[in-house]
């Protein structure tokens, strides 16, 4: 890990692109290389991120999806900016587009096309173990070759088996958050989805997968 101060923390970022930031400042810019620097602020004096930050857990998540056959972003350096309490990562970003972003712009036959791919996709992120929390459709690049990739990583756990049932209906929970992503993955569309989850799964946890789907429409409604 790499210790820089203020003054190097702001050299690195000559020429770099704001690409997300919030009321306490940056979080994510595109720097002059291409690279991306993903900030982290501690927001209590006393929390998690002290003995295990979200920079190291981003880099450790990362390495272990790619291991796993699943493309995420490629870990450059790890930093510390300890007078502004950051930690982070440079990183190489995975070419894509969300799929919040290119599903915007297909037709019904492309959609049930991509819903089906998502699908076969879900089922293997759950099958290898991957409890992604913030798992939603901003968080899922199509990439150049047609292959799915997982990006902000930091917040996962990766299990040595596949997702148990309570697991596979909580990440069905943080799928439906957004109204958008809800709209895509529910209804006839749901239908799709299931057959390729089935595909990667089996008919057993697509079926449980179902019933997650069902009841997190019964609670909203």
């Amino acid at each position: 890990m790499t210790t820089l101060t203020q003054a190097q923390l702001k050299a690195k970022l000559l020429g770099s692109k704001t690409i997300e930031e919030d009321g306490h400042g940056l979080k994510v810019a595109e720097l002059a290389d291409g690279s991306f620097l993903k900030l982290f602020r501690r927001k209590r004096l006393f929390s998690s991120a002290l003995w295990s930050p979200p920079s190291v857990r981003f880099a450790r998540n990362a390495e272990r999806l790619i291991e796993l056959g699943i493309p995420a972003p490629v870990t450059i350096e790890l930093i510390v900016v300890p007078e502004l309490g950051l930690n982070g990562l440079q990183y190489e970003p995975v070419a894509g587009d969300t799929l919040r972003n290119y599903w915007r712009e297909l037709n019904q036959d492309q959609l049930a096309e991509q819903l089906f791919k998502f699908g076969v996709f879900l089922g293997c992120v759950h099958k290898s173990g991957v409890y992604f929390r913030s798992l939603h459709l901003g968080n899922v690049l199509s990439m150049p070759d047609g292959q799915y990739a997982l990006i902000d990583v930091s917040d996962m756990k990766i299990f040595s088996r596949p997702l148990s049932a309570w697991q596979r209906a909580r990440n069905v929970q943080h799928l439906m958050r957004y109204q958008e992503d809800a709209t895509w993955l529910a209804n006839e569309h749901l239908v799709t989805l299931l057959r390729g989850y089935a595909q990667a799964t089996g008919e057993s946890a697509a079926k449980q997968l179902a019933q997650a789907f069902a009841k997190h429409k019964q609670r909203a409604e």
